[in-house]
Protein backbone atom coordinates (compact mmCIF):
# COMPACT_ATOMS: atom_id res chain seq x y z
CA UNK A 1 0.00 0.00 0.00
CA UNK A 2 1.30 3.46 -0.85
CA UNK A 3 2.18 5.58 2.21
CA UNK A 4 -0.21 8.26 0.92
CA UNK A 5 -3.10 5.77 1.19
CA UNK A 6 -2.12 4.32 4.55
CA UNK A 7 -3.48 5.39 7.92
CA UNK A 8 0.08 5.56 9.19
CA UNK A 9 2.61 8.12 8.02
CA UNK A 10 5.55 5.73 8.09
CA UNK A 11 7.36 4.72 4.92
CA UNK A 12 8.91 1.72 6.64
CA UNK A 13 6.06 0.63 8.88
CA UNK A 14 7.25 -2.94 9.50
CA UNK A 15 10.04 -3.42 11.99
CA UNK A 16 11.96 -6.51 13.09
CA UNK A 17 14.53 -6.76 15.87
CA UNK A 18 17.02 -9.57 16.43
CA UNK A 19 19.33 -9.89 19.44
CA UNK A 20 22.97 -11.01 19.23
CA UNK A 21 25.63 -11.64 21.86
CA UNK A 22 28.48 -10.24 19.77
CA UNK A 23 28.82 -7.30 17.43
CA UNK A 24 30.51 -9.44 14.78
CA UNK A 25 27.52 -11.81 14.64
CA UNK A 26 25.14 -8.87 14.29
CA UNK A 27 27.25 -7.20 11.58
CA UNK A 28 27.66 -10.47 9.67
CA UNK A 29 23.93 -11.07 9.70
CA UNK A 30 23.28 -7.46 8.64
CA UNK A 31 25.59 -7.89 5.64
CA UNK A 32 23.89 -11.17 4.74
CA UNK A 33 20.46 -9.51 4.92
CA UNK A 34 21.55 -6.78 2.52
CA UNK A 35 23.19 -9.26 0.15
CA UNK A 36 20.54 -11.99 0.14
CA UNK A 37 17.27 -10.04 0.43
CA UNK A 38 15.72 -6.93 -1.09
CA UNK A 39 16.62 -4.89 2.01
CA UNK A 40 19.08 -2.01 1.60
CA UNK A 41 21.83 -0.78 3.93
CA UNK A 42 19.58 2.09 5.03
CA UNK A 43 16.94 -0.38 6.23
CA UNK A 44 19.28 -2.51 8.35
CA UNK A 45 21.21 -1.20 11.34
CA UNK A 46 23.19 -2.70 14.20
CA UNK A 47 22.78 -1.07 17.59
CA UNK A 48 25.35 -1.46 20.32
CA UNK A 49 24.92 -0.79 24.03
CA UNK A 50 27.25 2.22 23.66
CA UNK A 51 25.15 3.96 20.98
CA UNK A 52 23.86 7.33 22.10
CA UNK A 53 20.77 7.50 19.87
CA UNK A 54 19.28 4.03 20.25
CA UNK A 55 15.70 5.30 20.15
CA UNK A 56 16.29 7.10 16.86
CA UNK A 57 17.68 3.89 15.34
CA UNK A 58 14.74 1.81 16.57
CA UNK A 59 12.06 4.35 15.56
CA UNK A 60 13.66 6.60 12.92
CA UNK A 61 10.50 8.17 11.51
CA UNK A 62 9.47 10.68 14.17
CA UNK A 63 7.84 12.81 11.47
CA UNK A 64 5.73 9.78 10.59
CA UNK A 65 4.17 9.80 14.06
CA UNK A 66 2.55 13.18 13.42
CA UNK A 67 1.40 12.10 9.99
CA UNK A 68 -0.06 8.94 11.55
CA UNK A 69 -1.89 11.02 14.15
CA UNK A 70 -3.47 13.32 11.57
CA UNK A 71 -4.24 10.67 8.94
CA UNK A 72 -5.74 8.17 11.33
CA UNK A 73 -7.87 10.69 13.20
CA UNK A 74 -9.20 12.39 10.08
CA UNK A 75 -9.78 9.18 8.14
CA UNK A 76 -11.27 7.06 10.90
CA UNK A 77 -13.43 9.84 12.35
CA UNK A 78 -14.98 10.60 8.96
CA UNK A 79 -15.37 6.88 8.26
CA UNK A 80 -16.96 6.32 11.67
CA UNK A 81 -19.39 9.19 11.17
CA UNK A 82 -20.41 7.87 7.74
CA UNK A 83 -20.83 4.37 9.18
CA UNK A 84 -22.96 5.77 12.02
CA UNK A 85 -25.18 7.55 9.51
CA UNK A 86 -25.50 4.36 7.44
CA UNK A 87 -26.64 2.54 10.59
CA UNK A 88 -29.27 5.27 11.06
CA UNK A 89 -30.48 4.88 7.45
CA UNK A 90 -30.76 1.10 7.84
CA UNK A 91 -32.61 1.32 11.16
CA UNK A 92 -34.93 3.99 9.75
CA UNK A 93 -35.62 1.85 6.67
CA UNK A 94 -36.47 -1.09 8.93
CA UNK A 95 -39.10 1.09 10.56
CA UNK A 96 -37.73 1.00 14.10
CA UNK A 97 -40.19 3.17 16.04
CA UNK A 98 -37.79 5.25 18.11
CA UNK A 99 -35.59 5.94 15.09
CA UNK A 100 -38.50 6.88 12.80
CA UNK A 101 -40.21 9.12 15.36
CA UNK A 102 -37.01 10.96 16.31
CA UNK A 103 -35.25 11.15 12.96
CA UNK A 104 -33.04 14.19 13.56
CA UNK A 105 -32.00 13.15 17.07
CA UNK A 106 -31.40 9.54 15.99
CA UNK A 107 -29.36 10.54 12.95
CA UNK A 108 -27.29 12.96 15.03
CA UNK A 109 -26.74 10.50 17.87
CA UNK A 110 -25.75 7.56 15.66
CA UNK A 111 -23.49 9.75 13.51
CA UNK A 112 -21.83 11.16 16.65
CA UNK A 113 -21.44 7.65 18.09
CA UNK A 114 -19.77 6.48 14.88
CA UNK A 115 -17.50 9.53 14.95
CA UNK A 116 -16.46 8.82 18.56
CA UNK A 117 -15.79 5.15 17.83
CA UNK A 118 -13.69 6.19 14.84
CA UNK A 119 -11.68 8.57 17.02
CA UNK A 120 -11.11 5.85 19.63
CA UNK A 121 -9.88 3.48 16.95
CA UNK A 122 -7.63 6.25 15.56
CA UNK A 123 -6.06 6.67 19.00
CA UNK A 124 -5.23 2.98 19.00
CA UNK A 125 -3.64 3.26 15.57
CA UNK A 126 -1.62 6.31 16.64
CA UNK A 127 -0.08 4.83 19.79
CA UNK A 128 0.96 1.72 17.84
CA UNK A 129 0.66 -0.93 20.56
CA UNK A 130 2.29 -3.43 18.20
CA UNK A 131 5.59 -1.53 18.59
CA UNK A 132 5.79 -2.08 22.36
CA UNK A 133 7.15 -5.68 22.30
CA UNK A 134 9.65 -4.69 19.59
CA UNK A 135 10.93 -1.72 21.59
CA UNK A 136 10.94 -3.51 24.95
CA UNK A 137 12.95 -6.48 23.67
CA UNK A 138 15.47 -4.27 21.90
CA UNK A 139 15.95 -1.90 24.84
CA UNK A 140 16.20 -4.78 27.30
CA UNK A 141 18.89 -6.47 25.20
CA UNK A 142 20.87 -3.24 24.91
CA UNK A 143 20.75 -2.74 28.69
CA UNK A 144 22.12 -6.29 29.10
CA UNK A 145 25.09 -5.47 26.86
CA UNK A 146 23.80 -7.33 23.81
CA UNK A 147 23.64 -6.09 20.22
CA UNK A 148 20.41 -5.50 18.31
CA UNK A 149 19.90 -5.81 14.60
CA UNK A 150 17.04 -3.47 13.65
CA UNK A 151 15.31 -3.99 10.32
CA UNK A 152 12.93 -1.40 8.87
CA UNK A 153 11.02 -3.10 6.08
CA UNK A 154 8.83 -1.27 3.58
CA UNK A 155 6.44 -4.19 3.07
CA UNK A 156 5.53 -7.63 4.34
CA UNK A 157 7.59 -9.32 1.61
CA UNK A 158 10.76 -7.76 3.02
CA UNK A 159 9.72 -8.84 6.52
CA UNK A 160 9.27 -12.43 5.34
CA UNK A 161 12.63 -12.40 3.56
CA UNK A 162 14.38 -11.13 6.69
CA UNK A 163 12.57 -13.53 9.01
CA UNK A 164 13.37 -16.55 6.84
CA UNK A 165 17.08 -15.66 6.72
CA UNK A 166 17.14 -15.05 10.48
CA UNK A 167 15.25 -18.25 11.29
CA UNK A 168 17.65 -20.24 9.08
CA UNK A 169 20.41 -18.92 11.35
CA UNK A 170 18.39 -19.79 14.49
CA UNK A 171 18.03 -16.14 15.48
CA UNK A 172 14.93 -15.23 17.46
CA UNK A 173 13.12 -12.11 16.38
CA UNK A 174 10.33 -9.81 17.44
CA UNK A 175 8.39 -7.74 14.92
CA UNK A 176 5.69 -5.15 14.59
CA UNK A 177 2.51 -5.71 12.60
Amino acid sequence: MKPSMSLTGEHEGHKVAAVFETESDANGTAKALCAETSLTDDQVSVLSPADRHQGKELEPEDQGIWQTLVRSHVGLSVGGAVLGFIVYVILNALGIGFISQNAVVSASALTALGLMLGLLLAGGVTIRPDHTPYLMKAQSALRKGQYVLAIHAENTQQVQEAKSLLSARNVKTVQTL
